[in-house]
């Protein structure tokens, strides 16, 4: 008699020990954000940092918001190239749209995949094909993860560096690179996937299965790969060029090749799901990394604040093109 609801609570146990293990892990990320919040609080020079906020330079603000809408114009091109080439075309602008939605995403939610996860949703409705569009996406982040570690080695020849920095370069490439490789392996495959299929198809195994087999197809299109690669290189060049701009605002000697040699491995620390949407880490790694060219604590931090900043206000956009009526699916072609 007790067989029934044995096997009815199974189900509901799971559902229970999911959500158990989701909560700690977000409180496990907002209690590291928060102890290197005040950690930094109490290291560096408080009144430096606000003075150097409230005095930056207008016109590099500025173009430091046309530097993220051009990183942004380039990263849903590449977007898009990806979903021509799985035969799901998108209208530029469509992609365009839907990459807004997913930055907006990205900074409101505590994770660092939870934009792509709306960006793969709406794109979904454009494809009728959520395993195209969930494989899209995370395509394009596995080849922007590559790139991140070509980039920092491109700004090198531009510097004069050490062996301590080209070893610390050679370094983060081999993380980056590793972390795609990681992918190769199924149940890690699956485990990225998972989250970034809609709550509704989780626990239908054959949907995951086939997005990850349409991702490891989409990569060994050499041509699709290095195309995407070379893209996303400008993107992270421009990023890069995005905290060139904050520190020329705030009257900061750091060259454009700096930024690119540290950045790229500031993010790479920031992506770890170690944090609350990388708040803390990202800060604490502005501060080491650019410590590295003589950059004080108060102005690290100033800048790291200065771009959370300006991208959260550049993907406002996103919010209300959300909240806009659409169409459930779009026939499009390229």
């Amino acid at each position: 008699m007790t067989a029934p609801q044995d096997v009815a609570a199974t189900p509901a146990t799971a559902q229970r020990q999911t959500a158990l293990r989701e909560w700690r892990s977000l409180a496990m990320r907002v209690g590291i954000s928060l102890a290197l919040v005040l950690w930094l609080a109490w290291r560096i020079d408080l009144s430096a940092l606000s003075r150097r906020l409230l005095t930056m330079d207008g016109l590099w603000v500025a173009l430091a918001f046309v530097t993220v809408l051009a990183a942004v114009l380039v990263s849903a091109w590449k977007w898009g190239l990806i979903l021509k080439a799985r035969a799901h075309p998108l209208p530029y602008w469509r992609l365009v749209r839907h990459y807004f939605v997913g930055l907006f995403f990205n900074n409101v939610l505590p994770t660092t995949v939870g934009g792509d996860a709306v960006r793969a949703w709406e794109t979904s409705k454009d494809t009728g094909e959520i395993a195209q569009a969930v494989a899209s996406v995370v395509t394009e982040r596995l080849i922007a993860g590559v790139a991140l570690g070509v980039t920092a080695l491109l700004g090198l020849p531009f510097v004069a560096f050490s062996p301590q920095l080209l070893g610390l370069v050679l370094i983060f490439l081999l993380v980056d690179v590793a972390l795609v490789a990681l992918f190769l392996f199924p149940k890690i495959a699956v485990g990225i996937v998972g989250k970034l299929v809609p709550p509704r198809m989780a626990g239908l195994h054959a949907a995951i299965t086939e997005t990850v087999l349409v991702v490891r197809a989409t990569l060994k299109n050499r041509a699709l790969f290095i195309k995407v690669a070379l893209y996303s290189i400008v993107f992270q060049i421009l990023v890069a060029a995005v905290n060139a701009c904050i520190f020329n605002a705030m009257g900061v000697a750091v060259s454009l090749a700096q930024c690119v040699i540290f950045t790229p491995m500031i993010f790479t620390v920031t992506m770890l799901p170690i944090s609350l949407s990388g708040l803390g880490v990202r800060e604490a790694a502005y501060w080491y990394f650019f410590s590295q060219v003589g950059v004080t604590q108060a102005d690290a931090v100033a800048a790291s604040l200065a771009f959370f900043v300006i991208v959260g206000i550049s993907s406002l956009p996103g919010a209300l093109l959300f909240s806009f009526k659409r169409p459930t699916t779009l026939a499009a072609s390229a």
